[in-house]
């Protein structure tokens, strides 16, 4: 917990400190060393660590969430947890930032993307818009299919 608590704008504010690990099912790991977590343990650390610097609850000049493939070494579950905090934080007036090779996770929970090839953005906008079959084909030079399943709009590469 104490390094967890080096992030906190106002010290003494362990009760959020505390929500935010146990819904990122932290709670329980707070006590280990660093080289004692596994990958997406220490990745739920960082990601805890940088949404107390800006959560609102704890920090009212908090404004901006830039985060690089956050979802890099979570399972599903833990994925979910992640997503709810995130909007939750946009929610609160939190711009949320992040890159993803998830498509198909970027589809379902951005409401603008930007579409990158070799560092050009080739579309931009809402996101069911820029994520296209003809855009994605262009982005990564195989085509891709939209089709529905459960009710819910797929990306899937057919090669």
């Amino acid at each position: 917990m104490a390094l967890l608590a080096l992030h906190m704008q106002q010290q003494g504010d362990s009760a959020r400190l505390s929500d935010i690990a146990a819904r990122l099912g932290l709670d329980n790991k707070l006590g280990r060393p660093v080289n004692q977590l596994s990958g997406g343990e220490w990745q739920r650390v960082r990601l805890a660590a940088v949404i107390l610097q800006i959560d609102p609850l704890s920090n009212s000049a908090g404004q901006l969430l830039l985060l690089d493939e956050p979802m890099n070494s979570l399972d599903v579950a833990q994925q979910a947890a992640l997503d709810r905090l995130l909007h939750e934080l946009s929610a609160a007036g939190i711009a949320v930032v992040m890159s993803s090779h998830d498509l198909n996770h970027t589809l379902r929970h951005a409401g603008q993307s930007w579409l990158l090839c070799q560092g050009e953005a080739i579309a931009c906008g809402e996101t069911a818009e820029v994520l296209n079959e003809e855009n994605l084909t262009a982005a990564y030079a195989i085509p891709f299919q939209r089709v529905e399943v459960a009710g819910h709009i797929m990306l899937i590469a057919s090669q």
